[in-house]
């Protein structure tokens, strides 16, 4: 497919992820909403892993591979698996949807904003990713952020290199093997990845492993007159949310790189 089609792609998904994602984040922390409360441990991974999969379900048609996220697309081209003419467009339309996808939701619930002006802290919150120990732990922040995004692309490539979302059925028909896919339960392993990758480190950092997801929810923030919303927090968003996650996706393409004779082509 063109560049066209597939920054279309990109731009439905991270606008699917976003919209569905900080929904859950609003939904479930947000002041009279009617999640508000619910803080099962498994809320947060669990539902951003089926908005993901949404996610990659819209895109679907237009071929894009279902990225995202930056450090997912530097990532694949890195690892050899991206043509470079999708780079830029690519970014791009991620960033494009994120910043459209956190306008919607936020407008849908501005009265759960009004009513958690007493809280800036949980209004920054609902939008970016933050770390749960801010004092004296930069370090290991920023190394929860560069390991889990490293999880996520290396996972992502073994998936694709492995023909996620297809199976090879036993019967043959004249002598050859052949792939059935699971058309939209394609997207069901790019959820389960999230769910597992958010269980193991959201606790830390709440997982940004994505600079669109994270700055342009972020910057939504900063430009809506949200009332008693507090510092937007660039820094952190920047360093941990954004640095990290690029780190990560180049230490995954790297190893990628060293072992990929190993997987099936």
């Amino acid at each position: 497919m063109d560049v066209t089609t597939k920054f279309l792609g990109e731009l439905l998904g991270s606008f699917t992820l976003i919209a569905l994602g900080c929904g859950i984040n609003m939904n479930l922390n947000l002041n009279k909403s009617y999640g508000e409360g619910n803080k099962a441990a498994i809320s947060g991974p669990l539902s951003w892993g089926f908005a993901v999969a949404m996610a990659v379900i819209v895109s679907s048609p237009f071929d894009t591979g279902g990225h995202f996220n930056p450090a997912v697309t530097v990532g694949q081209w890195v690892a050899g698996v991206l043509d470079a003419k999708f780079l830029l467009p690519y970014i791009v339309a991620q960033f494009i949807g994120c910043f459209l996808g956190a306008i919607v939701v936020s407008f849908v619930y501005k009265g759960h904003f009004d009513a958690t002006s007493d809280d800036p802290g949980k209004l920054l919150g609902v939008f970016a990713t933050s770390a749960s120990i801010r004092k004296n732990n930069g370090v290991f922040n920023f190394s929860a952020e560069t390991i889990a995004t490293c999880f996520l692309v290396f996972i992502g490539l073994a998936m694709g290199a492995n023909h996620g979302g297809e199976v090879v059925v036993n019967a043959q028909v004249k002598n050859v093997s052949h792939m059935v896919g699971f058309g939209s339960l394609g997207a069901l392993p790019s959820g389960f990845m999230i769910f597992a990758i958010g269980m193991a480190y959201g606790g830390v950092t709440g997982w940004s492993l994505n600079p669109a997801r994270d700055l342009m929810p972020r910057l939504v923030h900063q430009i809506l007159p949200i009332k008693g919303k507090g510092n937007s927090e660039w820094g952190y968003g920047i360093i941990y949310a954004s640095i990290a996650p690029m780190i990560g996706g180049l230490i995954a393409a790297a190893i990628y790189l060293s072992v990929q004779d190993y997987f099936i082509k």
